[in-house]
């Protein structure tokens, strides 16, 4: 049987969670949570979402029942399934815009939550991002759920650098490959990482192939020049330059006459 794990994307309408430059927490979590299923599916895990709108998992109208209620019904929906691994995103926010990094929030640290974190960690190393570790959280309801469980905190919403990563779609798609490869770590399977087209080969255009090599191509250039140096009038020379550009095109460089 198939692994399963739940993603779990942060906040939903009415509460839209952290907001900053331009950016709406809820918006963000749901499109990475998408992105992170995806790569789980390609490895033939079985993937469920706790919400797939905008909205949260409540109908009540107060802010603060909404809020509970929502969080009631993940724990729910996560609990109902035979949940191998929870995975809640979220982005984090700060009254001061250089607040900055990534952390993973945890009822528990284990084996399953290192696994998560150091794939994390191994592929922001490359952006300079800083690294604010794995931290014990056993007040945080959406963890409370019998899976194992983690809450990823992607940089923050209010640094401008790293809001400006959160808008970059080829960003976030290489760091749902790095999620993805973590939590399938944690669930033991291997990562097989996504094929990648190869950069097309440049194609050389009908009658420009090259016939003969550029060292012997300038041997024969330098012997016209000689004889366009030695000609006594202006047709001959023109000629000799036409030659040399016929050369020139065999070895596939460039003219140089008009």
């Amino acid at each position: 049987m198939s692994k399963v794990v739940v993603i779990d994307p942060g906040h939903g309408l009415p509460d839209p969670g952290a907001c900053g430059n331009g950016l709406q927490e809820h918006e963000r979590a749901f499109y990475l949570a998408q992105l992170v299923q995806n790569v789980l599916t390609r490895h033939g895990v079985t993937v469920f979402l706790t919400r797939n709108g905008e909205r949260s998992l409540s109908s009540a109208t107060s802010l603060r029942a909404n809020k509970n209620e929502d969080l009631a019904a993940r724990q729910r929906f996560s609990n109902s399934k035979a949940t191998d691994f929870f995975l809640s995103l979220h982005m984090n926010a700060s009254s001061e815009s250089t607040a900055n990094g990534y952390e993973t929030l945890c009822y528990s640290q284990n084996r399953q939550i290192e696994a998560l974190h150091t794939a994390v960690k191994e592929f922001l190393q490359q952006y300079g991002l800083k690294d604010r570790g794995i931290k014990i959280r056993t007040n945080l309801a959406v963890l409370k759920v019998k899976a194992k469980a983690a809450l990823l905190e992607c940089f923050f919403i209010t640094n401008p650098k790293e809001a400006a990563l959160m808008k970059d779609g080829a960003f976030l798609l290489d760091l749902a490959e790095a999620i993805g490869k973590g939590v399938l770590a944690a669930i033991g399977i291997a990562y097989v990482p996504i094929k990648k087209p190869a950069a097309p080969q440049p194609i050389q255009p009908k009658g420009a192939q090259q016939l003969m090599k550029a060292e012997d191509a300038n041997k024969v250039i330098r012997i016209l020049q000689d004889r366009w140096n030695a000609a006594t009038c202006q047709d001959e020379r023109k000629e000799i330059g036409r030659l040399a550009d016929e050369v020139r095109v065999a070895a596939g460089m460039k003219k140089v006459n008009s």
